[in-house]
């Protein structure tokens, strides 16, 4: 069953959390807030129309880490 409370209620959060990492420059946080994001998709049933901002995140953050060396 998907819970389309939670997911009315958590999805801004998570998007702002997903500013504020990419804000920061640190792939690191940007790769934890997505696979949170993740996390929390899985918990509600389902994926919103939008997950794919965090999959692109999630694409880019890693890029950068390899860009970096890291």
């Amino acid at each position: 069953m998907i819970d389309y409370a939670a997911a009315k209620k958590e999805m801004p959060k998570l998007k702002a959390k997903l500013t504020r990492a990419k804000n920061s420059k640190d792939p690191a946080k940007v790769l934890a807030v997505c696979q949170e994001a993740y996390a929390a998709f899985d918990r509600w049933g389902a994926y919103p129309d939008n997950w794919r901002i965090f999959g692109n995140a999630e694409e880019d953050a890693k890029l950068e880490q390899r860009r970096r060396g890291l």
